[in-house]
């Protein structure tokens, strides 16, 4: 592996654990608060509601909806982190050789 498709790859990695980080950290805080303000009859009044949206996960036991369903997911993960690590990486490199090409004792 080169050394700048290197960098670009942790570059890339700290961003998405950044940002992922934030968001779970925003999800868990809202569900911190709903539970907070959530009383026992209002749960009670949505019991069947929530009983139904449980049973309703059944139809997702099938393995090739599984599958296909684990399949398209990490390709678009996977592929979309390799994404970005190739526009990282070609932006480095762009920087890299123009840096090569500027002439700082013309600029002064």
């Amino acid at each position: 592996m080169k050394k700048i498709e290197l960098v670009s790859r942790v570059i890339v990695f700290l961003v998405l654990v950044i940002v992922v980080t934030f968001y779970f950290r925003e999800y868990s805080l809202d569900r911190y608060n709903q539970g907070i303000l959530l009383d026992k009859k209002e749960y009670i009044l949505n019991f069947d509601e929530y009983k139904n949206e449980l049973l309703s996960s059944k139809e997702n036991f099938s393995l090739p909806y599984s599958f296909t369903g684990s399949f398209i997911a990490l390709l678009i993960i996977v592929g979309g982190y390799e994404l970005i690590v190739f526009v990282v990486s070609f932006l480095i490199k762009l920087m890299v050789n123009n840096r090569d090409k500027i002439d700082i004792d013309k600029k002064l």
